[in-house]
Formats: C-alpha cells, sequence, structure tokens
C-alpha cells in the first residue's frame, strides 16, 4: 500500500472535478504532510520497509489512514461548509492519533 493517496485514487473517492487535478496534488503532500506530523513517525508501506529504514518511529501505513489523509485532502480542495470541513478534519485526527508514536 502506498503512503499517501494517488491523485486518481483521491478524484474517484472524494469525487474531485478534473478541473482541480493540480489543486488536488497539492492538497495530497499537504494531507501527507499533516499526517506525518500528527503521528509524530514517518509512513512506510510494509514493516520490511520500515525495518530496512532503521526507523524505530516508523509507521505502516493503513487503509484508515489513508482515508484519514483523504479527509485532510478533502478540506482543502472540496466545495464544504465550515462545518463539514470542520467535521472531517476533526474526524481525521481522531483517526489519525489512533495510530501515533507516544513518546516516553
Amino acid at each position: 500500500m502506498q503512503v499517501k493517496p494517488t491523485p486518481d485514487e483521491a478524484q474517484r473517492r472524494l469525487r474531485i472535478d478534473g478541473a482541480l487535478v493540480d489543486d488536488l496534488v497539492a492538497a495530497i503532500d499537504q494531507a501527507y504532510a499533516e499526517a506525518v506530523m500528527v503521528l509524530d513517525g514517518y509512513l512506510y508501506e510494509d514493516l520490511a520497509a520500515v525495518v530496512l529504514a532503521g526507523d524505530e518511529r516508523g509507521i505502516v501505513v493503513t487503509a484508515d489512514i489513508i482515508a484519514a489523509q483523504l479527509l485532510l485532502a478533502d478540506v482543502l480542495v472540496g466545495a464544504n461548509d465550515q462545518a463539514a470541513k470542520d467535521s472531517k478534519r476533526a474526524t481525521a485526527l481522531t483517526i489519525l492519533r489512533r495510530h501515533r508514536n507516544r513518546g516516553c
């Protein structure tokens, strides 16, 4: 599984107009950066990649982490009112916090 959604996947799942693809690409990158910040660790495709990187704080990406990134991207480019944006951002952060690294 890739560590962030592809533009095609995001466009299909979020039903984003094709004219907004450039904005969507930027939004995916921003959503990924925010996810990494909240998770307090880099995302990897699988456990082997984490081991290869020697990253003790590495996190294996899951379907719900991808869904959270899609929600964050939708906040940036989707046609949402403020209440919908707030709800989507809160849901994404709740999902990400379940996977967050917790320091000692």
